[in-house]
């Protein structure tokens, strides 16, 4: 039986072209009970549905207009009668880093057994009254735009029996194909995070400024001892108390007028903030999220970013979340103003939206520094995954093809995580722009690209292939890759053979966070441009001969050849850049990718450990490490142990500062003029060091089917862990004797070891 079609829908003809909030109802009738109703919802750009007034639950994958992807909720027996489907569905009409826009849209169809009811023309659809829709200023450029609630104007509108006889019907929306399946579970919502208090007091708010947070960011704010402003005896001058019952938040006398609280969820989390409180009706509670209190309070207005969100209490027991934005951070600052009696504050905190990951590989080597920066790392590393991988979870949310490389490398030796990696490079791949390189960000429109970030894709195909055993990326994208890199390789020097990085004011001749490779001034010849299209052509080439194409010309050699003569220096080392005869830069991460790709010269090995004890070089950053580390790795024992040394240079402090996550760049919040990122999961190179080079683990043929064993134990006496693949995991247990280490390997069925002990580290 089949109640209607199900149809594209939106609401009738309106004014507003971003953040529009609009409410949806449908109300269908069962002739007998069903077991088991499942429902498929998509959207444009974000929903939350209610079932009887029940919320299910949101989460529209992050996909692109052409191809719209259906969220699945189980919403279990359902008896004989009268039942209502509703929705919020949010639009957000502009394009960040983490969206590219399409049109107004809401798809939804019931199943049960037989019986089918979906969306159409009959559903009764208005702009929603509580939601503020219409321009807003954005959170950043790249996460989206910030939400302000008017709880005043919350009509039970979900709930069964409410009167929408003076709604307008929805009309048809713009068509689009049908919705398929997203292809990463649905994210987990997880238990409150419990709370403390980290500050507590009164505020003076003179005027309103620009924005929310430009607003709370001029509020003056006097600290008040726990004890004297929530009236609890005992608490003066003790340590921070949970938010566990309810605490009431005085008036404040004149001048001042208003309140704050300061809350610590206790480490980084990501998910949906939410607030519980008791006020008088029109009181504002200003939302305020960070990373640190290095301020004495959340920093939130930096430059143009605004983190700071706004709802309006209505009279009574307040219950708000923010509904379509993912928030990331520790610490959450809530301002609140215009109230004359006191407050009830039950909750003000998060609740963690997490992906469903198995537990991670086990690793141990004694050391509990390395265990220590492993857990950190893996927090890290799942605190940005989501719906793709992310750059971090606080600022951005975005999908990189630099950053997503080596988050995908790592956590193939976490999890195995081989079908969300896929959907994150596939992403990536679709963003194929009309100049034959990627968009910077995917799903994503971006004014400007990265080209080296296009060729690092390429790396992350072959990778994923060679990891997980499945081809599937290389045959969907072969003919984009093979017109990628033509195109590239016909821009060219005649004079040096070298290609020419891509110009114009949309791309962005970027490497690293360091001087000179920022992409801050231009250098046409450039060493690390090449030398990352070298990479990307190895990789085809690979995936090429892997897949059976015979006979295709080897061209990497022929760049890499025009590398070697153009960029190296007098003293045998490379130079990042060339401007006529004149050789410009000096850079590890240039001689690193020139010794991971056979042109450094072994007798210039030492001088490439050493390399950042010469005040001249200029030292990697925390997102080129794996090639640093894999190029310290080849350059045989000192290069291993100077390896090992440089990651526990680099993350240490992060440790010792009591962080639970790594950082984005070594200078940590203080980056970015104020706005470093304390969550980076391009910084957990740890993982996959200790996967691949202290147990040494590394596959040799698609899916592990023949893998090296070559364990780098350091200074370890004893080092035990697991490798995931796609068959099971890879046991090793290494200990360290008189005469070399005793290795036992444990492989699943069909995956072939071969033992390659290094010179150090001999094998008894």
């Amino acid at each position: 039986m089949k109640d209607q079609t199900t149809d594209w829908i939106q609401i009738g003809a309106n004014n507003i072209r971003v953040n529009l909030h609009a409410d949806f109802r449908g109300v269908f009738t069962l002739s007998q009970r069903v077991a088991d109703a499942v429902i498929a919802v998509s959207s444009d750009s974000d929903f939350l549905l209610y079932l009887d007034g029940v919320e299910l639950g949101g989460g529209q994958f992050c996909d692109y207009p052409d191809r719209p992807t259906a969220t699945e909720f189980h919403a279990g027996p359902l008896e004989a009668g009268e039942h209502l489907l509703a929705a919020l569905v949010w639009f957000r009409g502009r394009n960040f880093s983490t969206y590219r826009c399409g049109t107004p849209g809401f798809w939804c169809e019931l199943r049960a057994g037989e019986f089918r009811f979906g969306s159409s023309t009959a559903w009764k659809a208005r702009l929603d009254p509580a939601f503020q829709s219409g321009p807003i200023e954005n959170v950043t450029d790249q996460l989206g735009l910030v939400c302000c609630c008017d709880g005043r104007n919350f009509d039970g509108w979900e709930l069964p029996g409410f009167d929408d006889s003076g709604w307008q019907n929805a009309v048809a929306a713009e068509a689009r194909a049908m919705p398929v399946p997203r292809p990463v579970p649905r994210l987990v919502p997880g238990e409150r995070r419990r709370v403390h208090f980290a500050n507590q007091g009164f505020l003076l708010r003179q005027e309103a400024k620009e924005t929310f947070a430009a607003t709370v960011s001029h509020d003056l704010m006097r600290p008040v001892p726990a004890a004297l402003f929530f009236g609890l005896p005992g608490l003066y001058g003790s340590a921070p108390f949970q938010l566990d019952e309810p605490y009431r938040i005085p008036v404040a006398d004149a001048p001042e007028n208003g309140s704050f609280v300061i809350l610590d969820f206790g480490g980084e989390c990501a998910g949906k903030l939410e607030l519980e409180l008791e006020a008088p009706a029109g009181t504002i509670v200003d939302l305020s999220i960070g990373e640190h209190l290095n301020d004495g309070r959340v920093r939130c207005r930096i430059g143009n970013r605004n983190f700071t969100d706004r709802y309006f209490c209505h009279a009574g027991r307040n219950c708000f979340s923010i509904p379509f934005r993912r928030s990331g951070g520790r610490f959450l600052q809530l301002n609140f103003t215009c109230y004359d009696e006191p407050l009830t504050l039950y909750y003000a905190g998060i609740r963690p939206q997490e992906l469903p990951l198995p537990e991670a590989a086990r690793f141990e080597d004694g050391d509990r520094l390395h265990s220590r920066l492993r857990q950190v790392a893996l927090n890290t590393m799942k605190l940005c995954m989501h719906e793709h991988y992310e750059d971090c979870p606080w600022r951005e949310q975005a999908l990189y093809a630099y950053d997503s490389r080596n988050q995908a490398l790592f956590g193939y030796y976490a999890w195995g995580n081989y079908e969300f990696a896929a959907t994150s490079i596939e992403l990536l791949g679709r963003g194929i722009r009309p100049d034959g390189l990627l968009e910077l960000c995917a799903p994503a429109r971006v004014p400007v690209t990265i080209p080296i970030f296009s060729w690092i894709w390429f790396v992350e195909v072959e990778e994923h292939w060679l990891y997980s055993g499945d081809d599937r990326l290389f045959r969907q994208f072969e003919a984009q890759m093979a017109e990628m890199l033509d195109r590239a390789l016909a821009r060219r020097d005649d004079a040096t053979g070298l290609c020419l990085p891509p110009t114009g004011r949309e791309i962005w001749n970027f490497y690293e966070w360091m001087p000179q490779l920022d992409g801050h001034g231009h250098w046409p010849l450039s060493a690390l441009y090449n030398l990352y299209l070298v990479l990307a052509l190895r990789s085809f080439e690979a995936m090429s001969a892997r897949a059976g194409r015979g006979g295709s010309p080897k061209r990497s050699d022929a760049l890499l050849s025009a590398v070697e003569h153009a960029f190296r220096r007098p003293d045998g080392l490379f130079a990042s850049y060339r401007s006529g005869s004149e050789l410009t830069g000096f850079h590890e991460h240039t001689n690193a990718l020139a010794l991971r790709l056979g042109i450094l010269l072994p007798e210039q090995y030492d001088r490439l450990i050493h390399l950042t004890e010469e005040p001249s070089c200029i030292p990697v950053s925390t997102s080129a490490l794996p090639f640093l580390v894999d190029a310290l790795y080849q350059a045989g024992p000192a290069g291993r142990r100077a390896a090992a040394e440089r990651l526990t240079a680099a993350f240490s402090p992060m440790l010792f500062t009591g962080s639970d996550t790594l950082w984005e760049v070594a200078e940590g919040a203080a980056g970015f003029d104020g706005a470093g990122s304390l969550c980076h999961a391009w910084s957990s190179v740890p993982v996959y060091w200790q996967g691949a080079r202290q147990l040494g683990v590394v596959p040799l043929e698609p899916g592990f089917r023949r893998f090296a064993v070559s364990p780098c134990p350091g200074t370890s006496e004893q080092v035990t862990g697991e490798v995931p693949t796609p068959a099971g995991p890879i046991r090793i247990d290494c200990r360290r004797r008189e005469a070399g280490l005793q290795l036992a390997v444990e492989a699943p069925a069909g995956l072939q070891p071969e033992i390659r002990p290094l010179p150090e580290f001999p094998l008894l």
